[in-house]
């Protein structure tokens, strides 16, 4: 019999409801969880009609401590790590919209990221982004505000 991947979240619509909500999505490496719109999600199989799930998450979710500043940006901001990562692990630092649309990427080592590093974003229009840093075994994000 094939298994059918399902997703589990907390956030759904009800049958003839309308919902105002932009799903923002993050894959990660880890195969059981994703982000979805700012919540864990658990991705199962299902088999023989039970439910079972077996997740193992290894990544630390929310653990660099992220500061970026300041916030709202007008031109420059300086993101910095206020816990000690991994300095020689290569950190992808990726730019979102609200919408989900990937804006920008770039990679960097844990020690540029502790140490703080500046970031042009006079480039962006103004409204609300998400900043996403991201390793093997790490993922952090935080909301920010462009204006000029």
């Amino acid at each position: 019999m094939a298994e059918a991947q399902i997703v589990m979240s907390s956030i759904g619509m009800m049958g003839n409801a309308s919902s105002t909500i932009n799903a923002l999505n993050f894959k990660s490496s880890t195969t059981c969880i994703d982000v979805q719109s700012g919540v864990a999600v658990l991705n199962g199989k299902r088999g023989n009609g039970q439910f079972t799930m077996n997740c193992e998450v290894t990544m630390k979710i929310n653990s660099l401590g992220v500061r970026l500043f300041p916030n709202p940006v007008n031109h420059i901001t300086k993101i910095k790590l206020n816990n000690t990562p991994p300095l020689t692990e290569t950190f992808s630092l990726s730019i979102w919209t609200t919408e989900g649309a990937l804006i920008r990427s770039q990679k960097e080592t844990g020690y540029n990221l502790f140490q703080g590093l500046n970031i042009d974003l006079s480039g962006l229009t103004n409204g609300a982004y998400i900043l996403k840093i991201e390793s093997q075994n790490y993922m952090d994000a935080i909301k920010f505000i462009k204006a000029n």
